[in-house]
């Protein structure tokens, strides 16, 4: 009769590769994989039917051995399968069925063999495809490596002990064993379905820790006890038992931090190399990688829980997980602007970044910087011709009205004229000939209306009389609030080169509508307006004025309109307001961009 653990063994062993099995094949990822895992629980059902045969330890074996194993190795294909690994999977195949022969026979130190052979192979199979593969396929791979090595091993030994067991202790032993094997179905429908649900290697990391450590506590406890026992011939006392425990704890966490510290090496690929990981991270930003991808790189060479961007109060991207870790922030820095910070997650029992993770930090947080500082450029370059567009498209809106409600009212009005004066000519001349006066004042106010819209476009005095003559001819007449005329010094060089034409609309705009701003609210009746060419080259205007400014000056349309029409073809707008009066400066390169100038125009 077959023992109760191994009952409950193959029946736990069994729903668990059926349901993940099933879960596979429900997902319609890796179906193959999930369609073996169904036929593994088969075969352990089959082995339950058969009782205790050799039959059915030969039907455990296949499952274990065969079925299994060739599961496992259907979840991870990179690309074409290399000789090697055809090889392997070839003689794991042949070293199973094998295994299946010697236990049907009866030969049981051949099946022992075997079985050794089989997990040798599996072994080698495994590291050699975790050094051909990479991202979600190592992944999975380590799920694999997981599963195997929370069931192999602790099942192994608990079976050692259920040999010699009580009854019921055997079958609570093949219940814990059973459950603990359950991990291997579940890591590999994990690894199928979405090996991303949580960081594997994390999880690896903590377990082997956990599992380090205590076999380090343990032992080292075990170890001082059984010294002193050698020394004194006596079992040491209870005291001395506390304090042999309170040694163990004082270097747990020295201890522990050396022993993570070392599995992050094996794990994750060795201590944070600056050179390396500035090598890596520089191959994404050349490629134009999202901000994501940055801190996925970085993430994983300085083997850290998490890594963010923040500007501000801002996260604008993560990776990882943070909780309740302790964190380290790097101010990211262009020249001696401010444009985000850099925050790293330190490991649970770090209180402080090693000195390799300074270095790494340090190093890469200018080219983070620089290229954070050119994402937002692009995206407010973006923002601005978002706004250009706009600006544009209100202008057409402007121009179809004035067209449609002023211009073509008059001119539909003239036709009508011009028929009835053609109508009238014979019958009623005189009434015609009244017709036709008014007709030529229509016309009259249809001309003045297109010139109109035409000068709103371009004002006529700049093609007439230049940027200068324009500007002193619109400011002329000009007056202050109390109703002095307002003197108006212009400064200009001698040389003053044709101007592109959007520079000098957008030019005479914002130096009218400064001077218009100095006569309204400065109380001065004198401004001063300079022309200067600059290196680039640029022409940069100020104008200033005298008054004196006693309260916090508030900005208007007027001032947002002089900014937005300077860099709408970028240039750059400054206001300086002391109670010496006011300046307004702006610079405008003269290399506007055919679409700067067509906004403006």
């Amino acid at each position: 009769m077959t023992p109760a653990w191994a009952v409950a063994w193959q029946l736990i062993v069994g729903l668990g590769c059926a349901v993940a099995g099933y879960a596979i094949v429900l997902v319609g990822r890796g179906v193959v994989v999930g369609r073996l895992l169904i036929l593994a629980a088969l075969i352990f059902f089959a082995a339950l039917a058969a009782g205790r045969s050799d039959l059915a330890g030969g039907l455990r074996v296949a499952a274990v051995l065969v079925v299994i194993p060739a599961a496992l190795r259907r979840v991870v294909r990179p690309g074409p399968a290399p000789s090697v690994m055809r090889w392997a999977d070839i003689l794991a195949t042949l070293v199973g069925l094998a295994a299946v022969y010697a236990t049907m026979a009866g030969f049981t130190r051949t099946a022992v063999l075997l079985v050794t052979v089989c997990g040798v192979v599996m072994l080698g199979a495994g590291l050699a495809l975790f050094e051909m593969t990479s991202g979600d396929e190592r992944r999975q791979v380590l799920w694999m490596i997981l599963g195997l090595v929370v069931s192999a091993p602790t099942s192994l030994l608990l079976f050692v002990f259920i040999s010699g067991a009580a009854p019921g202790v055997a079958l609570l032993l093949g219940v814990v064993a059973a459950v603990l094997s359950l991990s291997l179905p579940l890591a590999t429908a994990i690894a199928v379905i979405n090996p991303r649900v949580v960081d594997v290697r994390a999880v690896l990391a903590n377990l082997t820790v956990l599992t380090i450590m205590f076999a380090f506590g343990a032992a080292l406890y075990a170890g001082t006890e059984a010294t002193i026992l050698a020394l004194t011939g006596d079992i040491p006392p209870r005291g001395v038992r506390v304090l042999i425990a309170v040694g163990v704890a004082a270097g747990f966490h020295p201890m522990l931090r050396w022993v993570r510290t070392s599995v992050d090496e094996m794990l994750f690929g060795g201590r944070a190399d600056p050179i390396d990981t500035l090598t890596r991270l520089g191959t994404h930003l050349a490629a134009g990688s999202s901000p994501p991808k940055w801190l996925d790189t970085l993430r994983t060479a300085l083997a850290v829980r998490g890594v963010a961007l923040r500007q501000g109060e801002k996260i604008i991207a993560s990776s990882g997980e943070f909780g309740a870790s302790l964190t380290v922030v790097t101010e990211l820095r262009t020249d001696a602007a401010h444009v985000g910070d850099l925050v790293v997650a330190l490991p649970a029992d770090d209180l402080r970044p090693a000195p390799a993770t300074s270095a790494v930090l340090s190093l890469v947080s200018v080219p983070l910087a620089q290229a954070l500082h050119a994402a937002r450029l692009t995206e407010e370059l973006r923002a601005s011709r978002g706004q250009a567009v706009n600006a544009l498209e209100e202008e057409r809106r402007r121009m179809r009205h004035d067209l449609h409600d002023g211009l073509g009212p008059t001119l539909t009005g003239i036709a009508y004229s011009a028929d009835a004066a053609a109508n009238l000519l014979r019958s009623a001349p005189d009434d015609a000939l009244e017709i036709l006066r008014d007709l030529r004042g229509g016309a009259g106010e249809a001309i003045a209306e297109i010139r109109r819209i035409v000068y709103g476009l371009r004002p006529r005095a700049l093609d007439e009389l230049g940027l200068v003559g324009a500007v002193r001819q619109q400011i002329a007449p000009m007056r202050t609030a109390d109703g002095r005329p307002l003197a108006v010094t212009i400064h200009t060089p001698e040389d003053l080169p044709d101007l592109p034409a959007a520079v000098e609309v957008a030019a005479y705009r914002m130096t009218v509508e400064a001077v218009t701003n100095a006569a309204r609210h400065s109380g001065a009746a004198e401004a001063t307006i300079t022309f200067a060419l600059t290196p680039g080259p640029a022409l940069r205007i100020e104008v200033h004025d005298q008054g004196h400014n006693t309260a916090n000056w508030t900005p208007g349309v007027g001032l947002r309109s002089m900014r937005d029409r300077v860099e709408q073809i970028g240039g750059t707008l400054t206001v300086d307001a002391t109670a010496n009066g006011a300046t307004i400066t702006a610079n405008i390169p003269l290399d506007a961009s055919p679409s700067a100038q067509l906004d403006t125009n």
